[in-house]
């Protein structure tokens, strides 16, 4: 009796259902690098000639960003248990599921791969690639468990989908691909080090050395507004540069969402270091980024 019912708990264990699937392939993230590929798309003044590939570049965009995230979670199945964040994932990532998650992680890749190389080019194919490359083994395996630099260098992957986007059009990169995929890769470090901060004890059960559970929160706090100042700063340098085709509209929107983010990355100093007010700055992070790249998409479609 007690062999059927373990049986039955594997076989129920092995399937994904819908809601374990949006869990695992993390598609709040993958909404987001969307949205960069849409912005590095629309910003080519060529777009319109091209439109119908934005359908198979976020179709292909999506499905490499979906695998990627799959990866993470299979390599990361050993610490997820010590991470009251990611505890979760243990009921739905784990020995019985194993074989079948990474079988979704490879179909999901080869479908990206062929739908970018066969319905658009072969760039953009190269930079959705080097996107999951960057995320799997340079951030994941490479540079997480061993330097506070891991998600710095490995925000990286989120910048790759700008130019994918723009080689869409027209096989090719640019100074706008440029400039949005290095804001979308100085934003990452103030996103992530905010919501670290409120989970320092869970990378340090996990002995990962994210910068928050090394340096401690006052530190952190003051690399976050850093960076944040670096991040504001860059993100107005369309204005002295009018290579970079964001549009006028988007110089307000970035004053103003720069000035508000840096506000609330100060916050934490003004309340005690409180990790509300750290996640208070991790929340405003995401509409800063999407708000900044709704902008782009927006000026540039209907300029």
């Amino acid at each position: 009796m007690s062999f059927w019912l373990w049986k039955r708990h594997s076989r129920r264990s092995s399937n994904l259902n819908g809601k374990e699937f949006v869990k695992i392939s993390k598609l709040e993230i993958t909404f987001l690098v969307d949205l960069v590929a849409l912005a590095g798309f629309l910003s080519n003044p060529s777009f319109y000639a091209k439109a119908i590939l934005v359908v198979p570049l976020i179709v292909a965009g999506s499905l490499g960003s979906m695998s990627a995230a799959f990866f993470n979670n299979l390599y990361d199945m050993d610490i997820d248990s010590s991470m009251k964040r990611t505890s979760y994932r243990t009921g739905i990532v784990n020995s019985n599921t194993y074989r079948r998650m990474f079988a979704y992680g490879v179909a999901m890749l080869v479908a990206s791969m062929l739908i970018s190389y066969f319905t658009i080019n072969l760039l953009t194919a190269l930079f959705i690639f080097l996107g999951f490359l960057s995320y799997v083994f340079l951030y994941t395996i490479f540079l997480k468990r061993r330097t506070t630099w891991n998600i710095v260098i490995g925000g990286i992957a989120g910048s790759f989908p700008a130019f994918a986007g723009w080689a869409a059009v027209s096989n090719s990169i640019s100074f706008t691909a440029a400039f949005i995929a290095f804001l979308v890769f100085l934003w990452t470090p103030t996103h992530f080090w905010s919501l670290a901060t409120g989970n320092a004890e869970d990378y340090r059960n996990a002995n990962v050395p994210m910068l928050p559970a090394v340096v401690g929160t006052q530190k952190s706090s003051i690399y976050i507004i850093a960076n944040t100042a670096v991040l504001f700063a860059y993100s107005v340098l369309p204005i002295f540069f009018k290579q970079i085709n964001v549009g006028p509209a988007y110089y307000i929107v970035a004053v103003v969402l720069g000035a508000i983010l840096l506000y609330y990355t100060i916050l934490p100093v003004r309340n005690g270091f409180s990790k509300q007010s750290f996640k208070k700055a991790f929340h405003f992070s995401n509409y800063y980024l999407m708000i900044l790249l709704i902008a782009i998409c927006l000026v540039n479609f209907l300029h």
